[in-house]
């Protein structure tokens, strides 16, 4: 089973989106065909995409669904500030890398570019790949 983690919009997008993609992700986690790890970030940058009149329900969702959560330690934290300084990286950016880093994950899904710059750490997959590694 291959460990991914996954960027935030693609969290928001598994409990917002009834797209097919996102079904077949979600049934990938909870059939462990996909281990899926976010960052307790992940966590806070979720409540401010969601907005106050759903966020409640959604983390509920979310803390229903099979993903690892890791908390930020002080390894983490430093090496997201190495992250920032050296890749230019946005600080939540950064804290989500580590995290993959520190948890020795080989990819993680996104559609953000920020995470281009550290692709010889750990390797930005779109859905379609995440999904490809489920089967």
């Amino acid at each position: 089973m291959k460990k991914i983690l996954i960027d935030t919009m693609h969290i928001y997008a598994l409990l917002t989106n009834e797209e097919s993609s996102y079904v077949k992700l979600s049934q990938a986690l909870d059939d462990e065909k996909i281990s899926g790890v976010i960052s307790v970030t992940t966590l806070a940058e979720l409540l401010i995409f969601l907005g106050e009149d759903i966020y409640k329900k959604k983390v509920n969702e979310l803390l229903s669904l099979n993903l690892e959560i890791i908390d930020t330690d002080r390894t983490i934290a430093i090496r997201a500030g190495e992250l920032h300084m050296t890749y230019k990286i946005p600080l939540g950016d950064s804290l989500i890398a580590a995290t993959g880093i520190n948890e020795n994950i080989k990819h993680v899904l996104t559609d953000d570019g920020h995470f281009d710059a550290i692709q010889n750490f750990i390797k930005p997959i779109n859905l379609k790949t995440a999904l490809k590694m489920g089967r």
